[in-house]
């Protein structure tokens, strides 16, 4: 049932043990509180969302977003928070999404945020953990942070700007333009989505709900990055069947599944894989293997920019594994595989292009220089552009994503905000004119 009306007030508030420090400003206080609320995601949960505890923070959202005057806010059963701003008839329906999930590539709570006041570039060592160290040998954007207020986790876990600097954007934009009527806006659709880092981000969406032409995820990374292209991207799943045999006796009899399997990802290009490869280079990246004589499978990635590329990198696993079960006819050979998403450049292009063409505009309003950053990876905005809702992606300032070294800082959470809301009234004084 959707968490509206008195049922929010009877939902405990999550604990945040780590209160705020006084002087940070709203936008980063708003991501010190959400990003001790453990949301971590499952990849072999078979519900939505994965992990109950992602609906922790979707209630206190909805709770949040009805305080500040959202008379629609609310959770659904499915743990995505809605509510929207109206506008003048006749405005387009501009919606800003944030996902409230964290990785479970590395630990994802409690979090014990730690604030570095004025960074001076040196070595910082977590206390949670002296072996974290936030490093400009290992991490060099922070040599362009110096002067900052960063933020980071104790060590023990990742920190959860990955997405929760999106969501404390989001809501901060939200609180400012209640606050302030005079700020110009189009009619504003708000949804933090559950499950993104596992792929699912928009499995449940309700895009009528939603209502919007145009959408932007705020989910990026450094300051002043703005991405519209992202990986074509599908999954081989290639098993083998062998037969087994006593090894002293084996001969003419025994088909390996583990070594048939093995030569398979052998032959893939060594040169295509992601530790090789950057830019517009996509990849084979085996990423799960287990089995034994008998049957043995593998799970590998294909990314590629171009459609015909990945085209290609399916076609090439395909004739590998036709090859292996004819080097080996008592072993049986499969491949299935799935699409994943699709590069989501064309699908905004075609439907409004106004989506990046006011990104850069409402940037240069502000005096910042965007840089289209190719997303070598997907976001929700990947398969929502495919579903006919052109969604670019919006930076948030964090850095080292997904791991126990992530980290972010108060002036970039700052500019972040700035950003969003130039966007926001862009859209407002020319969404308007036609697409």
């Amino acid at each position: 049932m959707p968490i509206t009306g008195p049922s929010r007030a009877a939902v405990p508030a999550p604990v945040v043990s780590v209160a705020p420090p006084p002087e940070l400003p709203a936008v980063a206080a708003r991501f010190w509180r959400y990003v001790q609320i453990d949301t971590e995601a499952d990849r072999d949960s078979t519900t939505t969302p994965s992990t109950a505890k992602q609906k922790d923070l979707g209630r206190l959202l909805a709770r949040e977003l009805a305080e500040l005057g959202v008379a629609d806010a609310e959770m659904d059963a499915h743990g995505y928070v809605y509510g929207s701003l109206p506008a003048a008839p006749g405005a387009p329906r501009l919606a800003l999404l944030a996902h409230v999930d964290t990785s479970p590539d590395a630990p994802g709570g409690p979090v014990v945020p730690q604030l570095h006041r004025a960074y001076d570039g040196s070595v910082i060592r977590l206390p949670g953990d002296p072996e974290v160290a936030l490093d400009p040998a290992v991490s060099p954007e922070l040599a362009a942070h110096v002067g900052h207020d960063l933020i980071s986790s104790d060590g023990t876990t990742l920190l959860g700007s990955d997405d929760k600097a999106g969501v404390a954007v989001i809501m901060q934009t939200v609180a400012d333009l209640v606050a302030d009527p005079e700020l110009p806006r189009p009619a504003l659709a708000i949804c933090f989505t559950v499950d993104e880092e596992i792929g699912r981000g928009v499995d449940k969406i309700d895009l009528e709900r939603l209502g919007a032409d145009v959408a932007y995820t705020i989910d990026g990374g450094a300051v002043g990055t703005f991405s519209f292209e992202t990986f074509n991207a599908a999954e081989a799943t290639i098993r083998v069947r062998g037969v087994g045999v006593h090894p002293g006796y084996a001969k003419g009899v025994m088909a390996n599944a583990a070594t048939i399997l093995s030569g398979i990802l052998a032959a893939l290009p060594a040169a295509e894989t992601p530790e090789a490869t950057s830019g517009r280079e996509g990849y084979f990246f085996p990423h799960e293997i287990g089995g034994n004589v008998t049957a043995a499978t593998a799970r590998v990635l294909l990314r590629d920019f171009a459609a015909d590329g990945l085209e290609r990198r399916k076609r090439l696993v395909e004739e590998l594994a036709r090859g292996a079960a004819g080097a080996h006819p008592r072993a049986d050979v499969e491949v299935e595989i799935t699409d994943s998403y699709r590069n989501m450049r064309e699908y905004i292009e075609r439907t409004d292009p106004r989506a990046i063409a006011f990104a850069f505009a409402a940037a240069e309003s502000l005096g910042i220089e965007l840089t289209a950053e190719l997303v070598r990876g997907g976001t929700d905005g990947s398969r929502l552009s495919e579903m006919g809702l052109p969604t670019p992606n919006v930076f948030t300032g964090g850095h080292d994503f997904h791991s126990r070294f992530e980290w972010n800082t108060v002036q970039n959470l700052e500019a972040s905000l700035a950003y969003v809301k130039a966007l926001v009234g862009y859209w407002a004084r020319h969404g308007g004119e036609p697409a």
